[in-house]
């Protein structure tokens, strides 16, 4: 079951580095053409972020929220069900990250005007890197788990251990 969930984790992570990409092109292009409407214009009174880029910066902060607690799920799940040393060190780093996105999505929200998402596209970009590379590692790892406690060299009464210098 926990090979599923790292599966989604990478299928997930890949579908969230294209998603917001998309949304940080569309934040950009919605902030250019206000700056641009307002420059022709001759209104130089140019406030930061437009109805339009504040729209989807919500909008990908929300697609954030659903990917990053999914990513938490990911991370606790493989901390509960895979005893070994390195998926242990992975999902507790990778709850690390996920808590201090989860944070910086909350005050991107908050105040989509102060904080755009294009600008924080690219700490996003090293996140779904991180989870993806983490959910892979994971993958491996949970196989091998998998497949060792079939083969009856780990069994359900183990010491904790044996299971970590294994």
């Amino acid at each position: 079951m926990n090979r599923a969930f790292y599966i989604v984790g990478i299928v997930f992570a890949v579908v969230f580095l294209f998603l917001g990409a998309y949304y940080a092109e569309e934040v950009s292009s919605a902030r250019w053409n206000d700056y641009f409407s307002s420059y022709s214009s001759f209104d130089y009174s140019y406030s930061y972020g437009s109805d339009l880029d504040n729209e989807y910066t919500e909008e990908a902060g929300l697609w954030s929220l659903f990917f990053i607690l999914s990513f938490i799920a990911v991370d606790l799940l493989g901390l509960l069900k895979v005893k070994t040393r390195t998926v242990k060190v992975l999902s507790i780093i990778g709850l690390s990250l996920s808590l201090i996105m989860l944070i910086w999505t909350f005050l991107m929200i908050s105040s989509p005007g102060s904080i755009s998402f294009d600008e924080v596209y690219p700490a996003w970009a090293f996140y779904c890197l991180t989870v993806l590379a983490f959910s892979i590692v994971g993958l491996v790892q949970s196989v091998r788990y998998y497949r060792r406690s079939r083969m009856g060299y780990i069994t359900p009464n183990s010491d904790s251990k044996d299971l970590l210098d294994s």
